[in-house]
């Protein structure tokens, strides 16, 4: 048979007819993903817009000039990492100089934690020089780290240094190193302070923390601190139990009062937590901005002293932020370390409930007008300054490597620091969880969905089919 015969044979036509259609399809279909690569575009039909950004969130990546980069961390096979890549490419459609990666914490642990990472879900955000840690890769928490990146100003928090506190660069269990890294991500920037070298402090100082003093202050040290707060000032301590660092006097004047006890607790929470007596717990909590949302929570707080407080001081309105359990009790002097005689003494020891962390509010005196004569006007408002804020905690360890991401401790150190610091957007509960959404239908989207799943696509497939079949008979 000649090479022309074989060619129009019937098997050829209709086999070089499908393969050229074959063909055409993969063209266009390459041709289509080349133009959506160039030129993307969705269409949300859902209700509300589910899944695209809102309007707000879009006025902020207009703002985005720059590189950002996106990591979120996520450990592989995880449920919620999928959910989180349709939010992360929802930004970066809205910008394309929004990027995005993955890190599994648990193949690269030391990559997330030179990045602060403290939760799976976490999202760090890293623009301009900056970085800002979003506690879930969702749209509500992305927005809000990326509304403080954009801030142009960062706000300094000073450590105070020189009485053997515990060190911002410690990596061991004792250091603040994970602390220094979330306030970072929480946008502030960090800086020492030595008032022995300085005198003063710096009036950017938006907040000044003493982190578990070892050594007493000098006496203009304490001045400086009191100067400080004289001016409006925002100032943290957390002290050791037996060694306040000479604050005992300066604190009194604020209404904290300071002991040489001990606080201990032994109970069925406690136990479940696996903390020892020398670790009480907190459950219960201050009415205020910095503990609204703790609620069921607890904290730790391990070698931890109790904290007075008095109320009677005329300037200075105190309350407790946390409180230990009314199973706690205090031993009195620094033998009962060495003697670990932990058992309740009804005779010698005080029972709890317990001040483990106590907030002073120092309102300043109204200034006069010293000008202003009899003739002045009765009803003119006086100048107020600025309120100060005391923030003390019985204890420094809650807020170390050790103890920072166990429980609630690292958000109760961070929300304590953002309000002293004036960014109270940035309080709340960093691992909330979003309950999920079900699908609610109407009795007539139910049968719809029925009769096309089940009824009209599989009817149109097999009608589809016969129809194929009576045809390709017909032609023989």
């Amino acid at each position: 048979m000649a090479l022309r015969d074989r060619l129009s044979t019937r098997t050829v036509l209709y086999g070089g007819g499908s393969a050229a259609a074959v063909a055409l399809v993969l063209a266009i279909l390459v041709v289509v993903n080349l133009l959506a690569g160039r030129y993307p575009g969705r269409l949300d039909l859902t209700q509300g817009k589910s899944q695209s950004l809102t309007a707000v969130t879009l006025a902020l990546l207009k703002d985005v000039d720059k590189p950002l980069t996106l990591t979120a961390f996520f450990p592989e096979g995880q449920g919620d990492r999928q959910r989180a890549r349709e939010v992360l490419e929802n930004y970066a459609y809205a910008n394309p100089k929004v990027s995005f990666t993955f890190v599994d914490p648990d193949r690269e642990p030391h990559k997330a934690r030179e990045a602060g990472f403290r939760f799976p879900g976490n999202v760090l955000l890293e623009y301009d020089g900056r970085r800002q840690m979003a506690d879930r890769a969702d749209e509500e928490a992305l927005s809000e780290a990326l509304r403080r990146l954009l801030r142009p100003q960062q706000k300094k928090v000073y450590f105070l240094t020189g009485h053997g506190e515990r060190s911002l660069e410690e990596p061991r269990r004792e250091g603040l190193l994970t602390a220094k890294r979330a306030l970072e991500n929480e946008g502030f920037l960090l800086a020492e302070l030595n008032l022995l070298q300085q005198g003063k402090i710096p009036p950017e100082a938006a907040a000044v923390v003493v982190a578990g003093p070892v050594k007493p202050l000098f006496p203009q040290e304490i001045a400086a601190l009191k100067e400080y707060l004289g001016r409006g000032g925002r100032l943290l301590m957390m002290l050791e139990p037996f060694q306040d660092a000479g604050l005992k006097d300066f604190l009194a004047g604020y209404g904290v009062e300071l002991n040489d006890g001990l606080v201990l607790d032994h109970n069925q929470v406690s136990q479940a937590l696996g903390a020892s007596v020398v670790m009480p717990i907190a459950v219960k909590y201050g009415p205020h901005r910095i503990t609204r949302d703790f609620t069921n929570v607890v904290t730790l707080f391990p070698l931890a002293r109790p904290l007075g407080l008095r109320r009677d001081l005329p300037g200075a309105a105190g309350l407790p932020l946390a409180l230990s359990t009314q199973t706690s009790w205090e031993k009195i002097g620094r033998e009962v370390l060495k003697k670990e005689e932990w058992d309740f003494n009804p005779q010698k020891d005080r029972q709890g409930p317990f001040n483990l962390a106590v907030l002073v509010e120092l309102k300043p005196p109204e200034r006069k007008d010293a000008a202003a004569g009899p003739t002045a006007a009765p009803d003119k408002p006086q100048e107020k300054g600025k309120t100060a804020y005391l923030a003390v905690f019985g204890d420094v360890d809650f807020a170390t490597n050790g103890y920072f991401n166990l429980s609630m401790n690292g958000d109760l150190f961070l929300n304590t620091v953002n309000f002293l610091a004036e960014e109270e957007k940035q309080i709340l509960i960093r691992r909330d969880e979003k309950k999920p959404q079900p699908l609610s239908l109407t009795s007539w989207q139910i049968y719809g969905l029925f009769f096309l799943t089940l009824i009209v696509i599989p009817g149109a497939m097999l009608a589809a089919g016969v129809a194929a079949y009576v045809r390709r008979r017909a032609r023989r």
